[in-house]
């Protein structure tokens, strides 16, 4: 019976991270965030996400404001780890590591996982792509739009009397990245019960999939395409939806029956409570006009702060629809602490923080490291002696 491991706490967890891309390096961040030793390998050159848009400046070298916030409470090495004397040092670093974090195409993400765990039982693989391993679609090229639009969110996106709408910013690589976290996780709950790591194949086509709320439910069960519906939620479901006030929007999510009533009743409706035409879900989303037509008077009398503080204290989710100038100085993020103050790029600079809060979480906040800025003390602490790290940065393969 082989000698079965404890589940390392978060601050010996070793996290490699190779990624270029957002999926692995916001899994990377997370175990990061969460209190893990995050080490991101680039080559000599840099990793690609330093030169993702949008840029911080135009002089070099070049921010991005993606590296900056992906790469926080991250140690940096600089490694040409497929180089003869870069290859070593890599290798130190992944005898030490728990897992392995990658977003190379698929051919090459498999070779490297046969290499690398072929000599290291204990090691956890999370390869993060487009499309997976396995099946035709593996190793097609992807862009956030086409990953967007294979997950099946861009068909039910928009106004439905024009095309398919992407939605702003690589969502598809974040939920990926969740995923990924999850996935390594899972991983090391199986290495405490085998002793033994595994490859962790995460897909942003399968992660995006699985993130439908009821999309594909309508289709299996009822043979229903979910439609576009604007701001509605198009699942029968209503009123869930965005309705204007006198300075902006509020968002109401009131699906059940029992917040249809206090809707009702804060609105000044109390007759509709009961009207049989709204009695469902079903008929209140068949008469979303007609619902519309009698709130949005009452509404637009109000300010956003007034109509969520009167739907909330009858019991009715609602919120003001904040632009992002007002979510940067609200006062529930300040006082939860949530973001960061990256000092390198100026004084007025901040960068959401800590998704979640654990005791063993960060307590300080590390910003991203300049290329190669950790590169001879994390090979060190590796076990690489002076003569060889020396020999990795003499030859090239390395940047201090």
């Amino acid at each position: 019976m082989p000698d079965v491991p404890e589940l390392p706490g978060m601050a010996e967890l070793c996290i490699v991270d190779l990624s270029d891309q957002v999926s692995g390096a916001y899994a990377a961040r997370l175990f990061a965030a969460a209190g893990a030793e995050v080490t991101l390998v680039e080559p000599p050159t840099g990793s690609a996400l330093r030169r993702r848009p949008p840029l911080l400046t135009s002089s070099e070298p070049l921010r991005s404001a993606a590296f900056e916030y992906l790469s926080a409470w991250k140690r940096g090495v600089a490694l040409d780890w497929e180089s003869e004397p870069g290859a070593a040092a890599f290798g130190c670093l992944l005898d030490r590591a728990d897992i392995v974090i990658s977003t190379m195409p698929t051919a090459q993400a498999l070779e490297f996982d046969r290499r690398v765990r072929s000599r290291r039982e204990h090691l956890i693989h999370v390869s993060a792509t487009s499309y997976g391993l396995s099946g035709p679609w593996a190793g097609w090229r992807s862009s956030d739009l086409t990953d967007w639009a294979a997950s099946g969110y861009l068909y039910i996106t928009g106004d439905p009397a024009r095309e398919p709408l992407q939605g702003a910013g690589p969502w598809a690589g974040y939920v990926a990245g969740v995923t990924a976290a999850v996935g390594g996780m899972a991983a090391l709950f199986a290495r405490r019960a085998t002793g033994r790591g595994q490859l962790v194949d995460v897909s942003a086509m399968e992660s995006m999939a699985s993130s439908h709320q009821w999309s594909l439910a309508l289709w299996s069960h009822q043979g229903r395409v979910k439609h576009r519906a604007l701001n509605r939620h198009a699942e029968a479901h209503y009123p869930i939806s965005l309705f204007p006030v006198s300075d902006g929007w509020v968002c109401i999510a009131a699906p059940t029956l029992a917040q249809w009533v206090n809707l009702c009743i804060a609105c000044g409706i109390p007759e509709w409570a009961d009207d049989p035409r709204f009695g469902t879900a079903g008929l209140r989303y068949d008469a979303a006009d007609e619902i519309d037509r009698r709130l949005e008077p009452v509404l637009s009398q109000w300010t956003r702060a007034e109509a969520a503080q009167v739907l909330q204290d009858h019991h009715v989710p609602a919120s003001a629809v904040l632009s992002m100038d007002e979510v940067l100085v609200d006062e529930q993020l300040q006082a939860r602490a949530y973001w960061a103050y990256p000092e390198a790029l100026g004084e007025p600079a901040k960068m959401p923080g800590l998704p979640f809060q654990l005791p063993s979480s960060p307590t300080a906040f590390r910003p991203a490291p300049s290329l190669g800025e950790h590169t001879a003390a994390v090979l060190s602490g590796a076990g690489c002696s002076a003569v060889e790290i020396a020999a990795v940065l003499e030859s090239g393969a390395g940047r201090d």
